[in-house]
């Protein structure tokens, strides 16, 4: 009886260390990501990138979202870019998840139509 015992008791810590560490996402930077899909892009662009790297590392979310947008939605995007700016926006909307104040309407508008832009990309 013993042998099980220990077993059970083996086995029910595995289980929640499992269920503690598998609830949590792993937090995303998606600066690195950004800054690789847009090193080809124009000048422009890539300040904006700069800037939206910035205020990532500085969790200063809304000014990220505010200059990440007209990127985002501007243009067509390179199958790398949609996948750097979807990063992006996951960051963002984990960073929201963590602080529901930063959730506001235009910070809501803004990712929708980053959102769009990403998944259902151009629409002419």
């Amino acid at each position: 009886m013993k042998p099980y015992t220990r077993l059970s008791f083996f086995v029910v810590t595995a289980l929640a260390s499992c269920l503690v560490s598998c609830s949590k996402t792993p937090k995303v930077d998606a600066t690195q990501p950004l800054q690789q899909s847009f090193e080809t892009a124009a000048p422009d662009v890539q300040q904006a990138i700069a800037t939206v790297n910035a205020s990532l590392k500085a969790n200063d979310y809304a000014e990220a979202t505010k200059v990440l947008a007209p990127v985002a939605t501007q243009g067509p995007l390179t199958e790398p870019q949609r996948q750097a700016v979807g990063t992006a926006i996951r960051q963002i909307d984990q960073a929201i998840a963590a602080n529901p104040a930063l959730d506001t309407k235009e910070m809501y508008e803004l990712r929708a139509r980053m959102f769009q832009a990403v998944h259902n990309g151009p629409r002419f």
